[in-house]
């Protein structure tokens, strides 16, 4: 982490003393979102594969708590949401980073099978809230036209920082140390702990740091207070964006569970293959973030990019049913290459236009509910995704990569058409309410 990098996620703006505390807020944030994701690469890295091999928990019991917590963690971003609209975005936030810091330690710690059902469903319940309430803050404190580019920073510095750790826990597992491996989780512990300081200093730092520190509406008076908006589980236009967005991001499933897979059960490439693409795909995801970022039409970015995103990811999807066909192997792995690059273009596309569009339309006095809201989509994927893949498209073959590229396809043209329509509703309800002042 440099301060270059930190200037750079607000370039474009002037060097005035509001400019260089935006700067400092900015890098703190990627520090502290840095040294997070490290931590996160860690546990990722290594959990899974100590409990199993160090502890000795059965490889099915443990994936029964996970999938459990999964479940459990679709439940959760809403009503947390709702919590960080009434009694503040950064309080809530810090909240839940302090609980799955000391979540990570305790579960660093679990000898037992019981203890470690416990501390996963904890931590993985926790784990989908804490991403939307760090865009709900990032949309809070910087202005409309920084958002954008530092959002794509963040997410870099995660990709970034999330490969060195699963890195260093695959070397910590090779060596054989369970002290090794143990410390590493503590210092994923540690990380949220960080991370919490960190979003403290950034919002007494805030120009609103009353509004953003406690409740937003509670914090203005009676005649400033915002109309209130829908419950976001009554806002059927805005629940189809989240199923639309869930289904675009089953972009993740595809790079994580369905091509390893395909390319080693079904092609018969070499098992290292999987590795080296997924290399590939966090390079690739680090330089388009950085690249984003330095666009000025990322600040605008609405539905018409998701439908660009939908036609990468759907091409992606065509290039496999192709590479499927083959028999030589030096094509099927060209294709396959060429299909991790649309893949990763059509994601990082996606990121930072349906944020940015979600952002836009949230009710402002219920933002937290409906980021929340929105992330869910993404967590309903990573459930039902891999069975999706694995027990349909990967048995139909050629026909299966063609019904995904159908599906995404499909998902991208219908969030443009409920985000326009949303747009429309919103700045009809804003004319009305307008015109009754």
């Amino acid at each position: 982490m440099t301060p270059g990098v930190a200037a750079t996620a607000l370039r474009g703006r002037g060097s005035g003393p509001g400019d260089r505390a935006d700067r400092a807020r900015a890098g703190q944030l990627l520090l502290g979102t840095g040294i997070d994701s490290l931590g996160s690469g860690l546990s990722a890295g290594a959990a899974m594969l100590y409990f199993v091999t160090m502890v000795g928990l059965a490889p099915g019991a443990v994936t029964l708590a996970m999938s459990a917590g999964a479940v459990l963690g679709i439940l959760t971003p809403v009503p947390v949401g709702r919590l960080a609209d009434r009694y503040g975005l950064v309080r809530v936030y810090v909240g839940a980073l302090v609980l799955r810091g000391v979540g990570v330690l305790c579960y660093a710690t679990a000898t037992s099978y019981p203890a470690f059902f416990a501390f996963t469903l904890w931590l993985m319940a926790l784990e989908t809230t804490t991403f939307p309430l760090q865009q709900s803050l990032l949309g809070a404190v910087f202005e409309e036209g920084a958002r954008v580019r530092l959002m794509t920073r963040v997410r870099a510095v995660r990709s970034a920082a999330f490969g060195v750790g699963a890195v260093v826990a695959g070397l910590a597992l090779a060596s054989g140390s369970r002290s090794l491996v143990v410390a590493l989780l503590m210092v994923n512990g540690a990380s949220f702990l960080v991370l919490a300081w960190t979003v403290l200093l950034i919002g007494r730092a805030a120009p609103d740091a009353g509004a953003v520190a406690g409740s937003r509406t509670a914090a203005a008076p009676d005649a400033e207070r915002p109309a209130p908006g829908r419950p976001v589980l009554k806002d059927l236009r805005f629940l189809g964006l989240c199923l639309s967005n869930g289904l675009l991001s089953l972009h993740e499933t595809v790079l994580l569970v369905l091509m390893p897979l395909w390319l080693v059960v079904e092609l018969g490439l070499s098992p290292a293959l999987p590795g080296l693409l997924t290399a590939l795909y966090t390079g690739l995801t680090v330089v388009l973030q950085l690249v984003l970022g330095r666009l000025r039409w990322t600040e605008a970015a609405t539905g018409g990019t998701l439908l660009v995103s939908g036609a990468f990811l759907a091409a992606a999807c065509l290039v496999c049913a192709v590479a499927d066909g083959l028999t030589a192997a030096a094509w099927q792995v060209v294709l396959c290459v060429l299909a991790v690059v649309l893949l990763t273009v059509g994601e990082n596309l996606q990121m930072v236009a349906a944020w940015q569009t979600v952002f836009d339309l949230a009710p402002p006095e219920r933002r937290g509910e409906y980021m929340g809201a929105f992330n869910t989509g993404s967590g309903v994927q990573s459930v039902i995704g891999p069975t999706l893949t694995h027990r349909v498209v990967l048995p139909l073959g050629p026909a299966g990569w063609l019904l995904l590229a159908g599906l995404l396809g499909g998902a991208a043209i219908a969030f443009g058409s409920l985000a326009k329509g949303a747009q429309a509703s919103r700045t009809a309800r804003s004319e009305d309410q307008g015109a009754n002042v």
